[in-house]
């Protein structure tokens, strides 16, 4: 049996997956060796203080490239546990979610892509991955209003509203929203999950 092996074109980078030996190797061209720098150490900063991130492996930097070898999480995106997930577990996966997010702001990082959720969180059974950090920045913003802005307009969705209003009470996600990007305490955000 063959060793399973996916090739993934980014927008700056190609992914070699090594499915099999859970290894992601991840190719930037010099001109974005800034980058590649960058998502090393925002994974190593993030994964040695305990955040759902692929292990960052290595680093090697030639002449023609610069190559970043992690860990690969093999899951489903979030996106799509959204819809799959049933809501015992989706709520555990939110609140899991949400700390993990707050967890990355507490040490001063922003990672704006949680206002979209393209294909950055991966889940395994409830356990949420963040497993893309390319535009991570070191900088003191809010990720958890992205993340409750996301569920504002996935609401939207019949289906995925009737889920949500199970979990969390839906009509106050955009004041809970205001009121952390105020205080930055989890315990607003917490409160909003049903019993």
């Amino acid at each position: 049996m063959g060793e399973r092996i996916a090739i993934e074109f980014g927008h700056h980078s190609i992914n070699i997956i090594l499915k099999d030996k859970h290894v992601n190797i991840k190719i930037y061209p010099t001109s974005l060796r800034h980058r590649a720098l960058r998502e090393f150490e925002v994974l190593k900063k993030l994964h040695d203080h305990g955040i759902n991130v692929p292990e960052p492996m290595r680093l090697v930097d030639s002449n023609n490239c610069v190559i970043l070898v992690r860990e690969y999480i093999e899951g489903i995106f979030f996106r799509d546990a959204m819809y799959v997930m049933e809501p015992d577990k989706l709520k555990a996966l939110l609140i899991k979610l949400i700390k993990q997010l707050n967890g990355i702001e507490n040490l001063g990082i922003y990672i704006p892509e949680f206002s979209a959720l393209s294909k950055n969180v991966v889940v395994v059974d409830t356990e949420p991955f963040i497993i893309d950090v390319e535009r991570a920045l070191f900088l003191k913003r809010p990720i958890v209003t992205q993340l409750l802005g996301l569920l504002i307009k996935l609401s939207a969705n019949k289906q995925l509203y009737e889920k949500l209003a199970k979990i969390v009470r839906v009509d106050e996600l955009r004041e809970v929203a205001r009121a952390y990007k105020k205080s930055r305490e989890i315990a607003v955000v917490l409160q909003i999950f049903r019993d």
